[in-house]
């Protein structure tokens, strides 16, 4: 059955007035601006989604490549905002290991040299999976420990920057499981009225909103899977209307999302929701998915929103035990190396078409 609001309260380590007020993470500045965006006036912003930082795989190194890509852009960006999954995993690793990861990403984050802003994916938080490693009663169960390390107050904000105003959403919902605390992907009542208010506080002014889990997702559609779901248990927020119907009243131009490691793009009714791929690709053990290492870079222009998928260098480094990993590597290589016949052949049949009149 699902926690009760104190009960959800005391798991985010964050009291209930911080979460009415939505309190900004201590690592970047209070920024409130009433104004509309200046005719003309121009900024960029990152979307780093899905780091999930390790040692293993040398995803450290990979996330260092990548801090290194951003601060090479020509146009410096204004700030980096996190997609959730920040380290590999606190559901399914040993306590010293999720702490390690937290470490990491704090510090090579830090060589950004420029605010981010963070979002709590699943794999961010300890202990919330029957698969856990850690115990019941661990005072850290739960989001306290990487909040606390990243000085983070509380686990949904919001602030303003070259007068747009961006709201981070927290999707991780805390129930109680057969076995203890897990999740659902869900942003919940208290928070779905904070947004409102939070929107209605924007007035007129361009906004953005970050959610880790998707809120519109195709990739079982796209893969022609006739049994998925629509509302995928794992991949879709189990509130999606009662967020969209927010986010058109007020008018929001984009839905950042992560959580699937692949880019998708959807318009419904005036809202768009964009899905970044993942830094990590497939959890840095290659691109089997699709999308390669890489990042989102957004241009906020008066009040227009454009974006590009930037990559960055970084070859593959599995580990021993990879086989998995390995195998999918090269069921992808054939794929692609069959894609290419296949257009190949399609070219020189359409060549003979051409050639008959």
């Amino acid at each position: 059955m699902s926690l009760t609001r104190r009960q959800f309260l005391a798991g985010t380590a964050s009291g209930a007035a911080a979460v009415v007020a939505g309190c900004r993470p201590a690592n970047v500045p209070l920024t409130r601006a009433d104004t509309w965006p200046q005719p003309g006036a121009r900024f960029s912003f990152v979307h780093l989604a899905d780091i999930h930082l390790t040692p293993k795989r040398w995803g450290d190194k990979g996330y260092r490549a990548c801090v290194e890509s951003i601060r090479r852009l020509p146009e410096r960006p204004a700030f980096a905002l996190m997609g959730g999954d920040m380290v590999f995993d606190g559901n399914y690793n040993a306590k010293p290991s999720y702490e390690e990861q937290i470490r990491l990403f704090k510090e090579i984050t830090a060589e950004l040299h420029m605010p981010w802003y963070p979002c709590m994916g699943n794999h961010d938080v300890l202990g919330w999976s029957p698969r856990r490693k850690v115990a019941l009663d661990d005072p850290d169960i739960g989001k306290k420990m990487i909040m606390e390390r990243l000085d983070w107050k509380s686990p949904y904000y919001s602030f303003d920057h070259g007068g747009w105003h961006f709201a981070v959403l927290d999707c991780i919902y805390p129930v109680k499981g057969p076995g203890g605390p897990t999740y659902e992907p869900r942003i919940g009542p208290a928070q779905l009225e904070w947004l409102a208010a939070d929107l209605g506080s924007a007035g007129e002014r361009p906004k953005i909103v970050v959610s880790h889990i998707a809120a519109f997702y195709g990739l079982d559609q796209a893969a022609g899977n006739a049994d998925a779901k629509a509302m995928n248990p794992g991949m879709v927020l189990r509130d999606t209307k009662d967020l969209r119907l927010i986010l058109e009243r007020h008018r929001v131009t984009a839905l950042l999302q992560g959580h699937s490691h692949v880019t998708e793009e959807y318009r419904y009714r005036g809202v768009w929701y964009l899905t970044s791929a993942a830094v990590s690709a497939g959890w840095w053990a290659g691109t089997w998915l699709g999308p390669d290492y890489g990042y989102t870079l957004f241009h906020c222009t008066g009040d227009r929103l454009t974006w590009e998928f930037r990559t960055f260098p970084w070859q593959t480094h599995l580990e021993p035990e990879d086989e998995l990993e390995r195998r999918k590597l090269k069921e992808h290589a054939e794929f692609i190396e069959e894609q290419q016949r296949l257009l190949a052949r399609d070219r020189a049949a359409g060549a003979r078409l051409k050639a008959a009149g």
